[in-house]
């Protein structure tokens, strides 16, 4: 009786056992394969790239400011030129000209102010003397007021004959002031960057709907910037004074450092052939703190801006979060997996709203984590809420993450480490 009892136990100790071996292999088939990584601190920098120009701070464009030939040229591209160097010089001989007629104009009109203020002192004592006779009734009143009419008309042609002196001496000093823009100089220290003219070329002034030509280009080139167009998507979070490095195409494997100095607030709009209206995109500037050797306005270049930078924050890799509705989160027993696989019902989830988060890994299973980012880096964003360090979260396949649900058993493979 007791070996029978033996026996009976022995069985249902090897069945007990046979069915938990089952279960747990049962469960190890059941295990979803996913990739891990740890939540841990790093470094981040968030960054908006952007192409553009190089250009100097400083560069002023000559044109010119009078009519003619151009006579002597004494500069060429490349050339350095200090302030108030002399540059190029326009024919000067209808200037000189007009200095010298108006220099005449204004000698004829002083002789005849002279001769003017001859007659009204001439018309002055006759008009006196006339008003003494008049008083003692040696002459006629007829004679007296032609000498007043006398006076007072020598008075007004005085008056005329000065007013002409003074307009031939505004017309003097306008035309020495045309004769000074035939030479021209530079108003800056710097160095010729463009030349579009040729000695015995002739220039001409622009008008209202013809803009004067650009001769010279004159570029102080102490102060270095990059001109580069961000998009309407990255410029909100662009400011003074954030820190850039800039590469220029000429020199790849360097990066030059700099200085938001100016974020614009009006779009650049840009049309495409047709008159249609392309992507809308806000100038930056940035100053450059290193020197370019050999450095000419012109030269591409892409800037990349600091626009969020954490020591040691805490963070996720960017391929761990996903959008997920409440319902799609409830757990599902394998019938259930298995119905919903096959006769593809959902239920109306159209008003759910979506949430971010990850899920995490513990114990084999997987709960899903609503996560509050901050700044974002290349592979990775900062976590504000939701998880901690240390904590493993699923990163991938992305079939994967569409699939799981909260209690989910996975098996997990870590990822190789990768900075942000």
């Amino acid at each position: 009786m007791n070996k029978k009892k033996l026996w009976i136990g022995i069985g249902l100790v090897a069945v007990i056992a046979i069915l938990v071996i089952a279960n747990l292999s049962m469960s190890r088939k059941s295990a979803t394969t996913v990739e891990s990584q740890k939540v841990e601190a790093r470094e981040l920098r968030a960054v908006v790239s952007a192409s553009g120009k190089i250009r100097a701070k400083t560069s002023v464009d000559i044109s010119a400011s009078t009519s003619g030939k151009v006579v002597k040229l004494a500069v060429d591209e490349g050339d350095p030129v200090n302030k108030g160097a002399f540059l190029m010089q326009i024919d000067p001989t209808p200037a000189e000209a007009n200095v010298r007629q108006s220099e005449a104009s204004l000698a004829a009109s002083r002789a005849n102010l002279d001769l003017a203020k001859a007659n009204l002192q001439q018309s002055q004592k006759e008009f006196e003397r006339q008003q003494a006779l008049f008083q003692k009734n040696l002459t006629s009143e007829e004679l007296l007021q032609k000498a007043r009419t006398t006076f007072d008309v020598q008075k007004m042609q005085t008056q005329a004959a000065e007013q002409e002196v003074q307009r031939w001496q505004a017309m003097l000093t306008n035309a020495k002031h045309e004769l000074q823009k035939v030479n021209v100089h530079s108003d800056i220290s710097g160095l010729v960057t463009k030349r579009n003219i040729e000695e015995g070329e002739n220039v001409f002034v622009g008008a209202f709907n013809n803009p004067a030509t650009v001769l010279l280009t004159v570029a102080d080139l102490s102060v270095i910037e990059a001109e580069i167009e961000v998009d309407e998507t990255d410029i909100v979070g662009v400011k003074v004074g954030q820190e850039a490095f800039v590469k220029v195409d000429a020199y790849p494997d360097t990066s030059f450092k700099g200085q938001v100095t100016k974020v614009g607030h009006s779009p650049i709009l840009s049309t495409s052939g047709g008159g249609q209206q392309q992507a809308t995109s806000f100038e930056v500037i940035v100053q450059l703190t290193d020197v370019i050797p050999n450095v000419r306005p012109g030269l591409s270049c892409k800037a990349e801006i600091t626009t969020g930078y954490r020591e040691k924050a805490v963070a996720v890799p960017i391929q761990a979060l996903t959008l997920r509705k409440p319902s799609e989160l409830k757990p599902l027993n394998p019938k259930e997996r298995k119905s919903k696989a096959t006769d593809g019902a959902a239920s109306d989830t159209t008003k759910e709203k979506e949430v971010q988060g990850a899920f995490v890994i513990k114990d084999g299973k997987v709960q899903y984590r609503e996560v509050k980012i901050g700044i974002a880096g290349d592979r990775f964003f900062e976590v504000v809420s939701g998880l901690e360090p240390k904590e493993e979260v699923v990163t991938g396949p992305f079939s994967a993450l569409r699939r799981l649900r909260n209690d989910d058993l996975v098996k997990a493979e870590q990822k190789t480490k990768k900075e942000n």
